[in-house]
């Protein structure tokens, strides 16, 4: 087996103290990269799996484009994965600011970051987006979602089933490997965008009954539809019970998540 791409790189994680950036920075260190992450809070206990210690964590803002550069600069940087949580009603200072501190540490590097599915026909990329590459994903789910008003949370956690349309489901470290996937093409790729789909396509009523399969011990049910292209040479390295069983035996005895709700 030959050395990973990512071995002995210097890579910097934004927002690695949350749900998908957390699961990038243990995907990076399981391949040998230097991870450096920006956090505003401390992860929690086992965030980044046994050896916490590989991953350097910087106490800052990732819309602060000097502690930004400097974390760029000190640590000798060669990929960004923008991961930072986003205010889906303000406005976004964050993905600016990492460019412009890019531009500033001037070195020609990737930077990726995490959006929402759009259909086909939709999807538009924002002004500052041409010089960064862009992953969609429907909803992602898994072990380490401290949010529980997304729909697999809620559902373990013993919410009712609200109604809501089908959507692609998508593992959370399926998710971090298409990331990474992302930035290893970006040198002849450059910025692109791409989307990525597991097939589990449910709606909140169809996810309840995979639930109560799951926790019964059953296969849960997917509707039945082709398989999807995906960009990269992707697809999900579980089965959709599998994911779904490791994601519903996290959330048992989490009373810190169950407070939440």
């Amino acid at each position: 087996m030959g050395t990973s791409f990512w071995h002995a790189r210097r890579v910097l994680v934004t927002g690695c103290s949350g749900f998908l950036g957390g699961a990038v920075a243990r995907e990076l260190v399981a391949r040998g990269a230097e991870v450096v992450g920006l956090a505003q809070a401390p992860p929690p206990p086992g965030h980044f799996g046994p050896d916490p210690a590989r991953v350097k964590v910087l106490n800052g803002r990732a819309d602060n484009v000097f502690r930004l550069h400097s974390a760029l600069a000190v640590h000798e940087i060669s990929c960004v994965f923008h991961l930072a949580a986003r205010d889906p009603f303000g406005e976004d200072r964050a993905t600016p600011a990492v460019l412009q501190a890019m531009g500033m540490y001037s070195r020609r590097a990737p930077v990726v970051t995490a959006r929402p599915f759009v259909p086909l026909g939709l999807a538009g990329r924002d002004e500052c987006d041409d010089r960064i590459s862009v992953a969609r994903f429907g909803e992602v789910f898994g072990p380490g979602d401290r949010k529980p008003f997304r729909a697999v949370p809620a559902l373990a956690l013993g919410a009712p089933v609200r109604p809501g349309p089908a959507r692609d489901f998508v593992f959370v470290s399926d998710a971090a490997r298409a990331l990474l996937l992302v930035a290893e093409a970006f040198p002849t790729d450059g910025a692109s965008d791409y989307p990525f789909r597991s097939g589990w396509h449910l709606s909140d009523a169809q996810l309840a009954a995979a639930v109560r399969d799951a926790s019964a011990g059953r296969e849960p049910q997917v509707p039945d539809t082709a398989p999807p292209t995906n960009p990269l040479g992707w697809a999900p390295e579980r089965t959709f019970g599998a994911a779904l069983a490791e994601a519903l035996a996290w959330y048992r005895g989490r009373a810190d998540v169950r407070r939440a709700a």
